[in-house]
């Protein structure tokens, strides 16, 4: 948002005036000629209405104007005097009580909320209401995920698997670590095939793991999805759909139950991607090293030697060294025995 004061030459303020804070402002629900009054308020205490008008290079009745919202909400307070003269509340307390305020009235959203759930099952029990939706368009599509994955409040589960689009590997989603930094539980289950595509697939899913995913790997996945609370899956147009031109939104239902129930049995049999572990003591000769263990995870994961290399910042030929002495220590000739040896000894 651009702030121009070409009208007023006498309003020198106006080159420091924060336009970041004007728009925290908006999102309180104040307009920005209100914001600009108020602001310029706190700086000269107390102002007619002709005077601030002057100020700001606007019309008189514009100020009167932007003046009746910020009484209205406690910001401004007028005198008694003829013509009155406004005086601004104190930030700390104006502010937090139109916080209050806007608080106050996303409660009572979230009590309309649950009183409009009762008449969508009514519809639903009487057979008028779609227990699916066809979205078509990809701006259709990523703005309805953004909006189910920013108003989840408790769970996310994912199963990501290709093909993707242009055959890159999977797309960071940013809104996931809003969402994670909230405390909502994210599970997800990636096709091995996605590990071992790209090397930012790898970083992106080592970032999640690191904010708090809860991710596991597995062979092969049937198709991609992501259930919401439980109460909502998005499923892609098609099984084979590498972009996303459409997709299927499931409301609650049996068959939300059956896409739930399938994510649970993959996500019984698959392996945990383990982030990189804390600070740990010297290991004795029965334990394994750090090291040890960070390629344990990623090698029980099913990550081909590459990838492994990209995800702990190794060249390729340290990495095969490294996996080399790892088998040498357990006494395994392949990888699949070093499995079943670091399991006898409890290391994984």
């Amino acid at each position: 948002m651009q702030v121009s004061f070409s009208r007023s030459p006498r309003l020198e303020f106006g080159q420091h005036v924060n336009v970041d804070s004007l728009a925290a402002l908006g999102a309180l629900g104040i307009g920005e000629t209100e914001q600009l009054l108020y602001r310029l308020l706190l700086r000269r205490r107390a102002d007619t209405a002709a005077e601030l008008a002057e100020e700001l290079g606007v019309p008189a009745a514009r100020a009167q104007e932007a003046l009746r919202p910020l009484e209205t909400v406690g910001l401004v307070t007028s005198t008694v005097d003829n013509p009155p003269s406004f005086v601004p509340t104190a930030p700390d307390v104006g502010i937090e009580a139109l916080i209050s305020l806007r608080r106050a009235e996303l409660d009572g959203l979230r009590v309309l909320a649950v009183r409009l759930m009762a008449e969508y099952r009514q519809g639903a029990a009487s057979g008028r209401t779609d227990l699916v939706e066809v979205l078509s368009g990809p701006r259709a599509v990523l703005n309805r995920f953004d909006l189910l994955q920013r108003s989840a409040v408790a769970e996310i589960l994912v199963l990501d698997t290709p093909p993707y689009a242009g055959d890159a590997g999977p797309i960071t989603n940013d809104v996931e670590f809003e969402v994670l930094a909230r405390g909502v539980v994210c599970r997800a289950i990636y096709d091995r095939a996605a590990l071992d595509r790209s090397p930012k697939a790898v970083e992106a899913i080592a970032r999640y793991v690191a904010a708090g995913e809860q991710a596991r790997v597995t062979n092969q996945l049937p198709f991609k999805l992501a259930i919401f609370d439980r109460k909502v899956a998005f499923v892609p147009g098609s099984l084979d759909q590498p972009d996303i031109a459409a997709a299927i939104v499931v409301y609650e239902s049996s068959l939300l139950g059956v896409l739930t129930y399938v994510f649970e049995q993959l996500w019984t049999n698959a392996i945990a991607i383990a982030p990189d572990p804390p600070h740990l003591p010297p290991s004795t000769s029965d334990d394994p090293t750090p090291e040890h263990r960070r390629l344990l995870a990623l090698l029980t994961s099913g990550m081909k030697d590459e990838a492994i290399a990209h995800h702990l910042g190794w060249s390729y030929r340290t990495t095969r060294r490294r996996i080399a002495e790892l088998l040498r220590v357990l006494g395994a000739e392949t990888r699949f025995q070093a499995g079943i040896a670091a399991t006898r000894r409890g290391w994984i």
